[in-house]
Protein backbone atom coordinates (compact mmCIF):
# COMPACT_ATOMS: atom_id res chain seq x y z
CA UNK A 1 0.00 0.00 0.00
CA UNK A 2 1.05 3.53 -1.06
CA UNK A 3 0.67 6.21 1.39
CA UNK A 4 0.07 10.17 0.62
CA UNK A 5 3.33 10.87 2.17
CA UNK A 6 5.08 8.96 -0.20
CA UNK A 7 3.51 10.55 -2.36
CA UNK A 8 4.76 13.58 -1.18
CA UNK A 9 8.33 13.25 -0.87
CA UNK A 10 8.48 12.39 -4.80
CA UNK A 11 9.98 15.41 -6.72
CA UNK A 12 7.46 18.47 -6.91
CA UNK A 13 6.84 17.67 -10.59
CA UNK A 14 6.39 14.13 -10.28
CA UNK A 15 4.05 14.69 -7.12
CA UNK A 16 1.46 17.04 -8.98
CA UNK A 17 1.41 14.93 -11.92
CA UNK A 18 -0.06 12.66 -9.40
CA UNK A 19 -2.43 14.58 -7.61
CA UNK A 20 -4.07 16.41 -11.02
CA UNK A 21 -4.54 12.72 -12.44
CA UNK A 22 -7.44 13.38 -10.01
CA UNK A 23 -8.98 16.45 -11.77
CA UNK A 24 -11.52 14.86 -14.41
CA UNK A 25 -10.69 16.01 -18.39
CA UNK A 26 -13.92 17.41 -18.49
CA UNK A 27 -12.74 20.26 -16.74
CA UNK A 28 -9.87 21.19 -18.41
CA UNK A 29 -12.02 21.06 -21.26
CA UNK A 30 -14.78 23.19 -20.16
CA UNK A 31 -12.54 26.27 -19.37
CA UNK A 32 -9.67 25.81 -22.12
CA UNK A 33 -7.23 24.85 -19.39
CA UNK A 34 -3.89 22.60 -20.70
CA UNK A 35 -4.74 19.43 -19.42
CA UNK A 36 -1.05 18.34 -18.57
CA UNK A 37 0.28 22.03 -17.07
CA UNK A 38 -3.06 23.18 -15.67
CA UNK A 39 -2.12 26.61 -17.93
CA UNK A 40 -4.52 29.15 -19.23
CA UNK A 41 -4.37 29.57 -23.14
CA UNK A 42 -1.56 32.77 -22.30
CA UNK A 43 0.54 29.84 -20.53
CA UNK A 44 -0.51 31.13 -16.71
CA UNK A 45 -0.65 28.19 -14.11
CA UNK A 46 -3.75 28.10 -12.72
CA UNK A 47 -3.73 24.85 -10.51
CA UNK A 48 -1.59 24.80 -7.01
CA UNK A 49 -0.67 21.83 -4.98
CA UNK A 50 -0.30 21.77 -0.85
CA UNK A 51 1.28 18.66 -0.17
CA UNK A 52 3.83 18.86 3.12
CA UNK A 53 6.13 16.20 2.97
CA UNK A 54 5.91 15.29 6.59
CA UNK A 55 2.02 14.66 6.70
CA UNK A 56 -0.41 12.08 4.77
CA UNK A 57 -2.43 14.95 3.02
CA UNK A 58 -2.97 17.46 -0.08
CA UNK A 59 -4.62 20.37 -0.68
CA UNK A 60 -5.54 20.79 -4.34
CA UNK A 61 -6.64 23.82 -5.83
CA UNK A 62 -7.84 25.14 -9.64
CA UNK A 63 -9.03 28.71 -10.52
CA UNK A 64 -10.48 29.01 -14.19
CA UNK A 65 -8.77 31.85 -14.57
CA UNK A 66 -5.77 34.21 -13.33
CA UNK A 67 -7.26 36.38 -10.71
CA UNK A 68 -10.42 34.76 -9.88
CA UNK A 69 -12.36 35.09 -6.52
CA UNK A 70 -12.70 31.48 -5.55
CA UNK A 71 -11.04 28.23 -6.66
CA UNK A 72 -13.47 26.43 -9.18
CA UNK A 73 -12.41 23.00 -8.10
CA UNK A 74 -10.78 22.38 -4.45
CA UNK A 75 -9.90 18.90 -3.35
CA UNK A 76 -8.56 17.94 0.15
CA UNK A 77 -7.66 14.18 0.57
CA UNK A 78 -5.85 12.32 3.91
CA UNK A 79 -5.93 9.21 4.73
CA UNK A 80 -7.58 7.09 7.36
CA UNK A 81 -6.14 5.56 10.73
CA UNK A 82 -6.78 2.55 8.60
CA UNK A 83 -4.90 3.85 5.66
CA UNK A 84 -7.83 4.54 3.39
CA UNK A 85 -8.06 7.34 1.47
CA UNK A 86 -10.76 10.18 3.02
CA UNK A 87 -11.92 12.83 1.19
CA UNK A 88 -12.21 15.95 3.72
CA UNK A 89 -13.20 18.38 1.46
CA UNK A 90 -14.72 18.50 -2.07
CA UNK A 91 -15.86 22.01 -4.12
CA UNK A 92 -17.16 21.75 -7.75
CA UNK A 93 -18.01 25.36 -7.99
CA UNK A 94 -19.52 26.92 -11.32
CA UNK A 95 -17.25 30.15 -11.39
CA UNK A 96 -19.59 31.20 -14.54
CA UNK A 97 -22.48 31.51 -11.89
CA UNK A 98 -23.93 33.65 -9.12
CA UNK A 99 -22.16 34.23 -6.01
CA UNK A 100 -23.80 33.77 -3.02
CA UNK A 101 -22.51 35.66 0.14
CA UNK A 102 -23.07 32.82 2.22
CA UNK A 103 -19.90 32.08 3.73
CA UNK A 104 -19.46 35.93 5.01
CA UNK A 105 -22.25 37.78 7.58
CA UNK A 106 -22.90 40.85 7.63
CA UNK A 107 -20.09 42.21 9.67
CA UNK A 108 -17.96 40.41 6.80
CA UNK A 109 -16.99 37.61 9.07
CA UNK A 110 -16.82 34.16 7.67
CA UNK A 111 -19.57 31.82 8.81
CA UNK A 112 -17.93 28.49 8.26
CA UNK A 113 -20.79 27.87 5.92
CA UNK A 114 -23.19 28.86 8.43
CA UNK A 115 -21.37 26.04 10.95
CA UNK A 116 -20.27 29.34 13.31
CA UNK A 117 -22.83 32.02 12.04
CA UNK A 118 -25.42 32.35 9.33
CA UNK A 119 -25.89 34.76 6.52
CA UNK A 120 -29.93 34.58 6.36
CA UNK A 121 -30.60 37.22 3.62
CA UNK A 122 -27.49 35.25 1.41
CA UNK A 123 -29.40 31.86 2.62
CA UNK A 124 -33.04 32.54 1.50
CA UNK A 125 -31.61 34.01 -1.93
CA UNK A 126 -29.70 30.92 -2.45
CA UNK A 127 -32.51 28.29 -1.29
CA UNK A 128 -34.71 30.38 -3.82
CA UNK A 129 -32.04 30.28 -6.72
CA UNK A 130 -32.30 26.25 -6.27
CA UNK A 131 -29.18 25.88 -4.02
CA UNK A 132 -28.25 24.09 -0.96
CA UNK A 133 -26.60 24.74 2.27
CA UNK A 134 -23.43 25.18 2.10
CA UNK A 135 -23.25 26.41 -1.88
CA UNK A 136 -22.09 29.56 -2.69
CA UNK A 137 -22.50 29.06 -5.96
CA UNK A 138 -23.80 26.48 -8.64
CA UNK A 139 -22.19 23.26 -8.94
CA UNK A 140 -20.58 22.18 -12.24
CA UNK A 141 -21.89 19.32 -12.09
CA UNK A 142 -18.78 16.95 -12.05
CA UNK A 143 -19.23 15.25 -8.92
CA UNK A 144 -19.53 11.41 -10.36
CA UNK A 145 -16.54 11.90 -12.52
CA UNK A 146 -14.00 13.28 -9.93
CA UNK A 147 -15.11 10.17 -7.57
CA UNK A 148 -14.30 7.94 -10.14
CA UNK A 149 -10.53 9.79 -10.41
CA UNK A 150 -10.12 9.47 -6.66
CA UNK A 151 -11.12 5.96 -6.59
CA UNK A 152 -9.18 5.17 -9.65
CA UNK A 153 -6.46 6.61 -7.12
CA UNK A 154 -7.45 5.16 -4.08
CA UNK A 155 -6.92 1.83 -6.49
CA UNK A 156 -4.03 2.60 -7.68
CA UNK A 157 -2.03 3.03 -3.82
CA UNK A 158 -3.76 -0.08 -2.91
CA UNK A 159 -6.36 1.31 -0.50
CA UNK A 160 -9.40 -0.63 0.30
CA UNK A 161 -12.01 1.92 -0.12
CA UNK A 162 -12.97 6.01 -0.01
CA UNK A 163 -14.51 7.46 3.22
CA UNK A 164 -15.53 10.95 3.71
CA UNK A 165 -18.01 12.83 6.40
CA UNK A 166 -20.91 14.20 4.97
CA UNK A 167 -21.20 17.90 6.30
CA UNK A 168 -25.12 18.66 5.35
CA UNK A 169 -27.98 16.24 5.00
CA UNK A 170 -28.07 16.87 0.91
CA UNK A 171 -24.62 15.44 0.73
CA UNK A 172 -25.56 11.99 2.54
CA UNK A 173 -28.11 11.83 0.31
CA UNK A 174 -25.69 12.67 -2.70
CA UNK A 175 -23.17 10.21 -1.60
CA UNK A 176 -26.03 7.45 -1.16
CA UNK A 177 -26.90 8.16 -4.75
CA UNK A 178 -22.97 7.74 -6.29
CA UNK A 179 -22.31 4.33 -4.53
CA UNK A 180 -21.41 5.02 -0.72
CA UNK A 181 -22.91 3.21 2.43
CA UNK A 182 -22.36 4.30 6.44
CA UNK A 183 -19.66 3.71 9.06
CA UNK A 184 -21.88 5.34 11.03
CA UNK A 185 -24.81 7.59 11.03
CA UNK A 186 -27.51 5.33 8.93
CA UNK A 187 -29.94 5.09 11.58
CA UNK A 188 -30.14 9.02 12.16
CA UNK A 189 -30.39 9.13 8.16
CA UNK A 190 -33.99 6.57 8.59
CA UNK A 191 -34.68 8.47 11.55
CA UNK A 192 -34.58 12.16 9.42
CA UNK A 193 -36.94 10.51 7.12
CA UNK A 194 -39.15 8.91 9.14
CA UNK A 195 -40.04 12.72 10.77
CA UNK A 196 -40.62 14.00 7.54
CA UNK A 197 -43.21 11.44 6.75
CA UNK A 198 -47.27 12.57 7.45
CA UNK A 199 -47.74 12.98 11.03
CA UNK A 200 -43.82 12.87 11.80
CA UNK A 201 -42.47 15.08 14.07
CA UNK A 202 -40.25 16.88 11.63
CA UNK A 203 -43.15 17.40 9.56
CA UNK A 204 -45.16 18.87 12.15
CA UNK A 205 -42.81 21.73 12.63
CA UNK A 206 -42.93 22.64 8.80
CA UNK A 207 -45.01 25.52 10.43
CA UNK A 208 -43.78 28.70 8.35
CA UNK A 209 -41.90 30.32 10.31
CA UNK A 210 -38.70 31.12 8.92
CA UNK A 211 -38.12 31.09 4.75
CA UNK A 212 -36.95 27.61 5.76
CA UNK A 213 -39.04 25.63 6.84
CA UNK A 214 -42.11 26.02 4.12
CA UNK A 215 -44.50 23.37 4.75
CA UNK A 216 -43.30 21.67 1.50
CA UNK A 217 -40.19 21.55 2.25
CA UNK A 218 -40.22 17.67 3.17
CA UNK A 219 -41.12 16.85 0.29
CA UNK A 220 -37.50 17.28 -1.32
CA UNK A 221 -34.28 16.70 -0.32
CA UNK A 222 -33.41 19.99 -0.79
CA UNK A 223 -36.26 21.15 1.24
CA UNK A 224 -35.31 19.01 3.89
CA UNK A 225 -31.39 19.71 4.12
CA UNK A 226 -32.57 23.80 4.57
CA UNK A 227 -35.25 22.98 7.30
CA UNK A 228 -32.51 20.49 8.87
CA UNK A 229 -29.53 23.58 8.23
CA UNK A 230 -32.36 26.01 9.92
CA UNK A 231 -32.33 23.83 13.21
CA UNK A 232 -35.42 22.00 12.66
CA UNK A 233 -33.98 18.90 14.28
CA UNK A 234 -33.35 20.78 17.66
CA UNK A 235 -29.72 19.51 17.93
CA UNK A 236 -26.20 19.86 16.05
CA UNK A 237 -26.19 18.75 12.72
CA UNK A 238 -23.71 15.38 13.28
CA UNK A 239 -22.55 14.32 9.85
CA UNK A 240 -22.54 10.71 9.13
CA UNK A 241 -19.44 8.59 7.89
CA UNK A 242 -19.91 6.93 4.62
CA UNK A 243 -17.51 5.00 2.23
CA UNK A 244 -17.75 3.14 -0.69
CA UNK A 245 -15.57 -0.06 -1.31
CA UNK A 246 -13.02 -0.09 -4.11
CA UNK A 247 -14.91 -1.24 -7.25
CA UNK A 248 -18.17 -1.58 -5.28
CA UNK A 249 -21.51 0.63 -5.47
CA UNK A 250 -23.61 -0.21 -2.48
CA UNK A 251 -27.15 0.84 -3.48
CA UNK A 252 -28.31 2.25 -0.03
CA UNK A 253 -31.25 4.64 0.17
CA UNK A 254 -32.07 6.36 3.21
CA UNK A 255 -35.07 8.30 1.27
CA UNK A 256 -37.02 6.19 -0.92
CA UNK A 257 -39.14 8.00 -3.63
CA UNK A 258 -38.16 11.49 -2.27
CA UNK A 259 -36.76 13.67 -5.06
CA UNK A 260 -34.17 16.31 -4.93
Amino acid sequence: MISLRQINALPAPERDRCYLSLVPPAFCERFGLDPLAFTDPQGRRLASVEAPREHASVRLSITHRAGALDPAFFLRLDESRYGNLQITFIILNDPEGPRFEVDLDDEGKVTELGARTRNLRAEESAMRAGLTPGQIRPGLRMLRATLERIEAFAGRLGKNAIILEAFFYHNALTYERQGFGYLAGRDRMEAIHRGFQPGGILEARLDGSTPFRAQSAGGGIRGRSWAIHDGILRQRWWPPMMYRPIGVRLGICTAPGVPF
